[in-house]
C-alpha cells in the first residue's frame, strides 16, 4: 500500500512539473492576444473617458487621441515587431521588470531610456510561444517600436551574441542610441541567452535580415 501511494505522489508531481510551465505559457499567450488586441482598438474608453470637448461643445479629438494605443492600458509600454522576418511577429511589451515576465511575454525594463532616447533600452521576451524562430534575426535586421503616441522608431541589429546567462554583459548603459533584445535559447529548454544589439534608424525600409546561427 506504502509503495502504492508513493508511485501515485511520484506520477502527481511529475505531471505538475509539466503542467505547471504550460499553464504558464498559456497564461502569457492569453494576456498578450488581449494586450495586442487592446493596442490596436484602443483599449476600454471606459478607463480612460471620453474625447475632451472644445468650448463650442463638439468634440476635438487630439493627434495622440486618434492613435488607438494611446487609450490602451496603461501597463502597455511599446509594440515590437519584427519587420524582417517572414512571421509576423508582434507584441505588446509591457511596462515593468524581469518579474513582469511571469504574465507578459515581453517587458520593456523600467528604468532603461525609452523609443528614440539616448542610452540602452532594454527589452526582454519569452520566445515561448510566439516567437519560435527569431532566433533567425541576425545584423541587418529591423526591430520596429511604435510607442503609445503611435510613432514608429526603427531599429537596425548590429550584432547579435549566444551567452551563458552568466555572460550577459550587454545590459549596461551605453552612449547611443541602443536597443538591447534578450530571450532565452534553445526553444522551451533556455539555458542560454541571445542577446541583440540595434542601433535606432532614422528610416529603414524593411529588408530582410542577414540569419544569425540558429541555437536549436
Amino acid at each position: 500500500m506504502l509503495l502504492r501511494l508513493v508511485s501515485l505522489g511520484a506520477l502527481v508531481a511529475g505531471v505538475a512539473v509539466v503542467l505547471i510551465p504550460l499553464i504558464g505559457v498559456w497564461t502569457r499567450a492569453h494576456n498578450d492576444a488581449t494586450a495586442l488586441a487592446q493596442w490596436q482598438n484602443g483599449g476600454s474608453q471606459s478607463l480612460v473617458g471620453a474625447v475632451p470637448a472644445s468650448s463650442s461643445g463638439a468634440a476635438t479629438p487630439s493627434a495622440e487621441a486618434l492613435c488607438a494605443a494611446s487609450r490602451a492600458p496603461a501597463e502597455d509600454y511599446a509594440r515590437i515587431s519584427f519587420p524582417s522576418l517572414t512571421y509576423g511577429y508582434a507584441g505588446i511589451a509591457a511596462e515593468g521588470n524581469w518579474d513582469t515576465l511571469q504574465k507578459r511575454s515581453m517587458v520593456h525594463y523600467q528604468g532603461t531610456p525609452g523609443p528614440g532616447q539616448l542610452g540602452n533600452m532594454i527589452m526582454a521576451f519569452h520566445r515561448e510561444p510566439e516567437y519560435e524562430h527569431v532566433d533567425e534575426l541576425g545584423p541587418g535586421g529591423l526591430v520596429d517600436i511604435e510607442d503609445r503616441s503611435c510613432h514608429v522608431f526603427h531599429y537596425r541589429v548590429t550584432q547579435r551574441w549566444v551567452l551563458a546567462p552568466n555572460k550577459v554583459t550587454q545590459l549596461a548603459p551605453t552612449s547611443g542610441h541602443d536597443l538591447t533584445l534578450i530571450t532565452c535559447t534553445p526553444w522551451w529548454r533556455d539555458y542560454n541567452r541571445i542577446v541583440w544589439r540595434a542601433t535606432l534608424v532614422p528610416d529603414a525600409p524593411a529588408a530582410r535580415s542577414v540569419p544569425g546561427v540558429r541555437a536549436a
